[in-house]
């Protein structure tokens, strides 16, 4: 298994709380890959910029007390078309704050054209199709990073990797700080300055959870 323990010298550390469930698929050249089975240096299919390598691939486990005592921490189930044709294609389970690219007709007040990076849970319980999975009892994520920022998808479904933002950073303990420091060659201090999304982040949008 792909964890933090085994790129930074046998530490078991957490990632932050984001990621999708180990049962989704993730395009690679070679065809779906089951995101758990991921390893650094694989080759995934990226929206916008073609093959990127994986870097690493962060998880974080959630224990049955953990999310009796918080049930916001319940993952995000998106049924098969929640969002859109084939978006997914079948179940995805999200963390509640992982974002997804939703498309503009999907949101109130934005053009058709205009895709936007949504966190799972503002659009949890809008419809049937994507609700809060109070029924697990306990949930392992897996976060992939890239080099920079990107858009990948997860069972059919595009979903971001993780963004460096100056909040994200500040969440990291000071080991894994430095690791991610390193690998987008800029110290948590110069969180502003990565490179921002290429997709909207609109802070909140009514979502429409018609079928398309």
């Amino acid at each position: 298994m792909t964890m933090m323990s085994k790129i930074t010298k046998g530490r078991s550390r957490q990632g932050p709380l984001l990621g999708l469930a180990g049962s989704a698929n993730v395009r690679t050249p070679c065809g779906a890959r089951r995101i758990e089975n991921l390893r650094p240096g694989d080759l995934i299919v990226t929206r916008d910029n073609g093959l990127q390598p994986v870097r690493m691939v962060w998880t974080r486990s959630l224990t049955a007390a953990e999310i009796a005592a918080d049930p916001s921490l319940a993952p995000v189930r998106l049924k098969p078309r929640a969002i859109g044709p084939m978006m997914p294609q079948r179940d995805l389970l999200v963390a509640a704050r992982h974002r997804i690219l939703v498309p503009g007709y999907r949101l109130a007040d934005m053009p058709d054209t205009c895709s936007c990076l949504i966190a799972a849970r503002d659009i949890a319980e809008a419809s049937d199709a994507a609700f809060f999975d109070r029924g697990i009892t306990e949930m392992t994520f897996y976060n992939v990073v890239f080099a920079d920022h990107q858009v990948f998808a997860a069972n059919g479904l595009p979903v971001e990797s993780y963004l460096p933002s100056p909040k994200a950073v500040g969440e990291l303990d000071e080991d894994l700080s430095r690791d991610i420091a390193a690998l987008f060659e800029a110290g948590p201090e110069a969180a502003p300055g990565y490179p921002a999304p290429r997709y909207s982040e609109p802070e909140a949008q009514d979502y429409r959870p018609e079928f398309v």
